[in-house]
């Protein structure tokens, strides 16, 4: 009796200790913008992380163009037209000089006003006048005044590429400025393989290979891992959180889910090509309309899936898939060991 009394008493005092700890859970949240807004903080003050990436189909990859500089067209260079020579006949005064010195008459300054008649020997041929060449119109130049105004166009270039089998994983330290990544994208064979980025240096071997390329990781652009700011992966991503909450879209709850990570919000966003392109600038000038799929951890509130599929013509048949994990927790990323870099031979110097 007394066994039973003191097993009552303690799976009472489970039960309050449960319903005390559930009291003090919070609860999951439905309001859709909230969730997103949380998970925006959070994505924007990761330093490190794990992730993996897998696309297929085929993306149009838009990337700044070089506008031209207008220049003014050059003013035609005209061929040199031949004066014709012409026999030279005294003008009219001259004659008249010529035939009052001979007569012995003085000219008075000014206009000349003869008195005798001109000198039958000084007959006036007419004047050879040049034949008028064709009458070009060049080009008129233009006035002094403030250069006009070009116009941008294009202002960017798509580029389509394979996604196809396209497969990476890795570590991202965007604290020290770190990457260590292995996969790559089979439509672009230079983009496969191991790269290992200390910043400012990056390290590169293709697969197979058994030693490390180093070069600076300048010039890298969105393909730098390390960096934070755009157009890098990191900066991508927020980007994708930030115009899920977009005011003109409409995100919806779908529920809870189960992801690695534990429970999950499992949030979709029906994007338009108008939202995609202002929010990620010269990447997202050949997106197109899409649906794009957030999971958001419970705990935490942390981005740890996100998947884009887009079916328009202008960007192609794509679905990528991005899963987050060790948010701020990934361990140092170090260089390779210098033995296993490749160093071309110095020439030989014939000595």
């Amino acid at each position: 009796m007394f066994r039973r009394n003191s097993l009552a008493t303690t799976a009472a005092g489970l039960l309050a200790v449960v319903a005390l700890v559930a009291g003090c859970s919070s609860a999951p949240l439905t309001d859709v913008r909230k969730i997103l807004s949380n998970a925006k903080t959070n994505t924007d003050s990761l330093t490190s992380m794990h992730f993996r990436i897998e696309a297929d189909g085929q993306f149009m990859f838009g990337y700044p163009a070089a506008t031209p500089t207008p220049t003014l067209a050059p003013a035609p260079t005209l061929a040199p037209t031949p004066t014709p020579t012409a026999t030279p006949v005294a003008s009219p005064s001259a004659a008249a000089s010529a035939a009052a010195s001979s007569s012995g008459l003085a000219v008075a300054s000014g206009s000349p006003k003869l008195s005798a008649a001109p000198s039958p020997s000084v007959s006036p041929s007419p004047i050879a006048s040049a034949t008028p060449s064709a009458t070009l119109n060049p080009t008129p130049l233009p006035t002094s005044g403030p250069s006009p105004s070009p116009t941008p166009t294009p202002v960017y270039t798509t580029m389509p590429i394979s996604l196809q089998g396209t497969q990476a994983e890795g570590d991202i330290d965007l604290l020290n400025k770190t990457a260590h990544v292995t996969g790559g994208v089979p439509g672009l064979p230079t983009l496969s393989g191991e790269l290992i980025e200390i910043s400012p240096f990056a390290y590169f071997r293709s697969y197979g290979a058994t030693k490390y390329a180093m070069s600076d990781d300048t010039g890298m652009g969105v393909l730098n891992p390390a960096l934070s700011s755009a157009p890098s992966p990191a900066w991508i991503v927020r980007e994708i959180v930030t115009l899920a909450n977009d005011p003109s879209l409409s995100p919806v709850l779908l529920g809870t889910e189960q992801e690695a990570g534990g429970p999950a919000y499992h949030i979709r966003v029906e994007v338009t090509k108008q939202v995609a392109q202002a929010a990620l600038k010269s990447i997202g000038q050949a997106l197109g309309s899409g649906e794009l799929n957030l999971w958001i951890t419970q705990d935490g509130l942390q981005l740890e899936r996100l998947e884009f599929k887009t079916a328009d013509p202008t960007s192609g048949t794509a679905a990528i898939r991005v899963v987050l994990s060790n948010w701020n927790n990934v361990q140092a990323i170090k260089a390779p060991d210098p033995q296993n870099f490749d160093v071309p031979a110095l020439p030989s110097t014939g000595q």
